[in-house]
């Protein structure tokens, strides 16, 4: 072995440890990419998505092709950008991803920024209202009063179907005059740039009776003019109601989001509502001014178009149903069992159309009837008294199960007229019991009666009717 002076051997080392100081000096960051973790060298982060070096080629990778965390990751290991906008497009990213430190940083960071105050202060104000919504999320529920119904649930009782706490309040009578066209032409507009200040390409189409806001794609879903048309006209035949008779104020804006993590945001941002932000879809009235919002589960289900376009549908049945029953005739408060048994009817009677081939059910419908079924079992059959004010919230599957049979009952068992003859009958003043009994000809107690024979028959026939 040729033997090296000390001096000339430090000189190659440190030599080697220059050439090689690029590749050891850069950071790397883990990130998924095609379902394998790899090191990558970050570029750059910015809304339009992560400049990367996977294998030391620098690659382009659109944000929403990456893990939302990854993409926290990457952009915490480079310098932040000198551009107040973009950093204020980057909270709201992380916003929309549910990444709410990484929001508040970028936006505390640029709120002192003249041409960035108002976007970072409302992005603060929904950073806000995000963590309350969590931290009572996290709070443990007091128990229900009373004995737990057999085989109660302790989860949600459908996924993509909203629940809002108290119908009763939000309906409300108010009096909210419609708007003129010109008022209506600045409401649409000042919404467009909220939504758009969300993220996302947002798009607006006007149909006869429906504004709709969406940013998801209608060659995936749609035609969502359909789906809020052919809606309207079913509601119309079930509860006889009549162009030109009372409804909502001007024509009602509905709005899809992508995820439910952007119709989060818009809950807490724009409607200002954190409690419908821990729902799976909502309406919000302030009288006969009321809009319908309904996510896609883009996150909960992944590559499955399907399941996502089927949710959505069924919410969009289920919300417009609380709007419709409410607002068609006079705005009077009506019962929880009546609002939330209607909404659960269309949702399922109309179900098959997004399954044609009859083969797979209604997801909720199944999991309601395997309830009863399981109540039926045990004896339990509570009193329509007890059932009134049921469900008590998105928990109480008894009350949606009983719900739902009850207006089953009511449909299929006599005219089609009958039911939205009741409803009228509440609307003019009568009491429920009283309407009941004059528009099906029977009295109250002898129709419950009636239904509590039915729903046994029809539970072991798991509620197969002729559509």
């Amino acid at each position: 072995m040729r033997y090296e002076p000390p001096g000339l051997l430090l000189k190659i080392c440190v030599w080697l440890l220059f050439l090689s100081w690029p590749l050891c000096g850069a950071e790397k960051v883990p990130v998924h990419i095609n379902g394998q973790v790899t090191e990558c060298e970050v570029v750059k982060v910015t809304k339009e998505g992560a400049v990367l070096k996977p294998f030391g080629k620098e690659l382009n990778f659109p944000l929403e092709k990456l893990d939302p965390k990854d993409v926290a990751r990457c952009y915490k290991a480079i310098p932040r950008p000198a551009s107040a906008t973009t950093r204020l497009e980057m909270g709201a990213y992380f916003l929309a991803k549910s990444l709410l430190a990484e929001a508040e940083e970028e936006a505390t960071a640029v709120q002192a920024d003249p041409a960035c105050k108002d976007k970072a202060g409302a992005l603060l104000a929904a950073i806000k209202v995000l963590k309350e919504v969590e931290t009572k999320a996290k709070e443990p529920k007091e128990p229900a009063g009373g004995k737990q119904d057999p085989g109660e649930s302790s989860g949600e009782p459908g996924e993509g179907t909203g629940e809002n706490a108290d119908l009763t309040k939000g309906f409300a009578e108010m009096d909210v005059p419609p708007r003129s066209p010109a008022e209506m032409k600045a409401f649409l507009d000042k919404r467009l740039e909220e939504l758009k200040a969300l993220g996302g390409t947002w798009n607006m189409k006007e149909t006869k009776h429906f504004y709709y806001f969406s940013e998801v794609p209608e060659t995936k879903y749609g035609p969502f003019s359909q789906w809020n048309e052919l809606l309207y006209e079913r509601l119309c035949g079930v509860l006889r109601h009549h162009e030109g008779d009372k409804l909502w104020n001007n024509k009602m804006p509905i709005y899809y989001f992508s995820s439910h993590a952007k119709f989060r945001q818009f809950a807490a941002a724009v409607d200002h509502n954190p409690g419908a932000a821990m729902s799976g879809g909502y309406f919000l009235p302030e009288g006969r001014q009321v809009h319908i919002c309904i996510p896609f589960y883009s996150e909960r289900f992944p590559n499955n178009d399907k399941t996502i376009s089927r949710l959505a549908r069924n919410t969009l049945h289920h919300e417009c149903t609380h709007a419709f029953l409410q607002l068609t005739g006079e705005n009077v408060p009506l019962t929880k069992w009546l609002h939330e048994g209607m909404a659960q009817f269309i949702e399922f009677f109309y179900d098959h159309e997004n399954n044609p081939d009859g083969r797979e059910d209604n997801p909720q419908r199944k999991q309601r009837v395997k309830h009863l079924q399981m109540c039926l079992a045990r004896n339990y059959l509570p009193s329509w008294a007890e059932m009134q004010n049921r469900p008590v919230g998105g928990m109480d599957l008894t009350g949606y199960t009983f719900a739902w049979t009850k207006v089953e009952f009511l449909y299929r068992n006599f005219p089609h007229e009958k039911l939205p003859e009741m409803v009228k009958l509440i609307k003019a003043g009568k009491k429920e019991e009283d309407a009941m009994a004059a528009a099906f000809g029977i009295k109250y107690d002898r129709l419950e009666e009636g239904y509590r024979q039915w729903v046994k028959v029809a539970a072991k026939t798991s509620f197969n009717f002729a559509q």
